[in-house]
């Protein structure tokens, strides 16, 4: 008999075999609320890069702007410096740069937020196909005990 006809098995629990599938859940859950934040910050992005376009493009020199995130009251604004914007560079840092320059800025943290939501999706991806292995783990303890065979 060679080392490869020899079967190998291990055994586990079936309460640890739970703990890890609700580990991996909540893991993967975190990874979706991970996604969710990186795409809104996208949207946000996306409107900020749509606003200067609009700024650069038409001169314009009054607008209306939302007072909130969901944009449910806006008020009137007046531009007295449509050549310079003020953009936030991290933390509670901001910086005041030529709309072309605030451009550059957004379309990099659009790059970097883009790969990062690549590397979420292939985490998640990852997770799912081991949650995936441990409900197949479990659903075949299950039939095995129902079977009357030993199950962990």
């Amino acid at each position: 008999m060679t080392s490869r006809d020899k079967e190998v098995k291990l055994v586990v629990p079936l309460e640890a075999v739970v703990a890890e599938l609700e580990r991996t859940k909540k893991h993967i859950e975190g990874i979706q609320e991970n996604i969710k934040r990186a795409v809104d910050r996208l949207n946000d992005l996306a409107v900020a890069r749509e606003l200067i376009s609009t700024i650069k493009l038409s001169k314009v020199r009054e607008m209306l702007v939302p007072t909130d995130k969901s944009g449910t009251i806006y008020v009137y604004a007046k531009l007295e410096k449509e050549e310079k914007v003020v953009v936030h560079i991290g933390q509670d840092y901001f910086i005041e740069l030529s709309p072309e320059k605030a451009m550059e800025v957004i379309v990099s943290e659009e790059n970097e937020i883009k790969e990062l939501i690549k590397e979420f999706e292939k985490e998640f991806e990852e997770a799912s196909k081991y949650f995936r292995s441990l409900q197949e783990i479990l659903l075949s303890a299950r039939a095995q005990a129902k079977s009357g065979g030993r199950a962990g």
